[in-house]
């Protein structure tokens, strides 16, 4: 007689909707959420912690994520029992951290803490470790923590980097649809991060080779540093970041087309060689995907492996330089300089800063370069462990499109009150803003990924790459068109 369920079946290979949970395996979710919720109200009605900052509490979200990311990965090294249960313990007691951080932030400011990079990284961080320790309860499956964990912590790092600035909103977007369209927006995307990387470990463990995954990845390393600094990283060896006074970067010209900036030591000469290496590594790869060559491969994560060492030294150089300097005067760019009076530059020159809250898009760019190229550093060192530890490629390709089905219903509703919410500021439903627009480009793909799932069958390879495209164009939506293109939501 045939069973109703096959129990050698992977539990994500079940059917959507019939899989039973033990409800003692959701501790990790339940106790950091109980937790944050009874801090933040306690120093809400007490103020027993007597803290004026958050900042204190992310540094622990920061420290709790990192060394989390480091167990995880030592546990898939070495596949300790005990590394395993650490690895997720530290998790979780991040995501309480993370959480009453943001919570905390609510209190002291007393406005819902989403009105800029800091804020929405930190909640977007949350998100992320939250929807990967539910996959990790409901389905037992950790791995999935070990792989989403690291990009908590590159959102934490953003948000560190942008500075906790209290941003005052202009009166036409203070409304009650912010919060509102916004916490849709984050929840939409923590959802669809989670999507990515069950589609990218669906392709890695359906065979397609970690070349092939890292020749993209070393090209937007490529492109990472050509294009921060205006370039002159890749054509001259530095790199700049503008100069602020009292948080306000300095025009130099009416137009304010061009700002003071400040050349950090030795920083460039780093990255470009980091840059260098990232052509060679990408040549590589395509190498090997065309030739399979085996001695492509070799040379490619050889080179990942030294531009990785490269680009910690830079990062960390470039950290060190800026918690130490006593006068950013001495950094200015020559060419620069000379427009300034002498007088002005007395004046003003104890006051002078850099800060990547001035470019938030080298930081973005540097950290993501640096993180992708660890993520293809360890594949190449470990990948096959990783691989043989994964689910089943029909499992991973049920919990892509579960994540989507979640994913989707949240961005409608993000388009759909921000549309009321641009009708309540600015007397229109939409007027094809870039972030409009690139918001209605993520959801079409998502859209269009479950179409061709449901109508057409699409399984497999097709749909996990619509699925990794889709959160390229929810990370473009998030930061390249707030940075990057002008428009109605650049203070974002």
């Amino acid at each position: 007689m045939r069973s109703k369920v096959d129990s050698t079946m992977h539990p994500l290979a079940a059917t959507p909707w019939s899989i039973r949970v033990k409800g003692s395996g959701y501790g990790p979710v339940l106790v950091p959420l109980l937790g944050a919720i009874l801090l933040v109200l306690g120093e809400w009605r007490t103020g027993f912690l007597r803290l004026t900052s958050e900042t204190p509490l992310v540094m622990l979200t920061l420290v709790s994520y990192l060394s989390g990311s480091l167990l995880f990965i030592l546990y898939l090294a070495q596949r300790e029992r005990l590394l395993e249960r650490l690895a997720l313990l530290v998790c979780s007691l991040g995501l309480g951290l993370n959480l009453a951080a943001w919570g905390i932030r609510w209190v002291i400011t007393g406005t819902v803490p989403l009105s800029n990079l800091y804020d929405t990284a930190l909640i977007f961080a949350a998100g992320t470790t939250l929807s990967a320790l539910v996959v990790s309860a409901r389905y037992h499956q950790k791995i999935i923590g070990a792989v989403t964990l690291p990009v908590a912590t590159l959102l934490v790092v953003w948000a560190v980097l942008y500075g906790g600035e209290v941003v005052d909103l202009p009166p036409v977007l203070r409304s009650t649809w912010r919060p509102i369209h916004v916490g849709l927006a984050m929840s939409g995307y923590a959802v669809a991060a989670l999507s990515c990387i069950s589609a990218l470990l669906y392709l890695l463990k359906d065979g397609v080779a970690i070349e092939a995954v890292g020749l993209p990845a070393m090209l937007f390393v490529v492109g990472a540093y050509a294009f921060v600094s205006g370039g002159a990283v890749v054509t001259d060896g530095s790199f700049t970041l503008p100069v602020s006074i009292h948080g306000a970067r300095v025009p130099l010209d009416a137009a304010r087309t061009e700002f003071l900036r400040a050349t950090i030591p030795y920083v460039g000469r780093i990255f470009q060689l980091a840059f260098g290496l990232a052509v060679i590594a990408a040549g590589a790869f395509l190498g090997y995907v065309v030739a399979g060559k085996d001695i492509f491969k070799r040379i490619g994560h050889g080179v990942v492996r030294g531009a990785l060492i490269v680009e910690a030294v830079g990062l960390g150089l470039l950290f060190f330089q800026m918690s130490r300097v006593s006068s950013v005067v001495a950094w200015l760019d020559p060419q620069q300089r000379g427009l300034l009076s002498d007088q002005w530059v007395q004046r003003v020159g104890a006051q002078m800063n850099v800060q990547f809250h001035s470019d938030p898009i080298a930081a973005v760019a540097v950290t993501t370069a640096c993180g992708l190229t660890a993520f293809i550093a360890f594949f190449g060192w470990r990948g096959d462990q990783v691989i043989q530890a994964l689910p089943s490629p029909r499992a991973l390709d049920n919990l892509t499109y579960r994540a989507v089905t979640v994913a989707f219903p949240l961005l409608t509703l993000m388009v759909i009150t921000g549309a009321v919410w641009a009708n309540e500021s600015w007397g229109r439903y939409w007027g094809w803003d870039p972030k409009e627009t690139w918001a209605l480009i993520t959801w079409l793909i998502y859209g269009a990924y479950l179409h061709m799932r449901i109508t057409h069958g699409w399984k497999g390879r097709r749909s996990a790459l619509f699925a990794v495209l889709g959160f390229v164009a929810v990370l473009f939506t998030y930061l390249g068109v707030s940075f990057i293109l002008p428009g109605l939501h650049s203070y974002a």
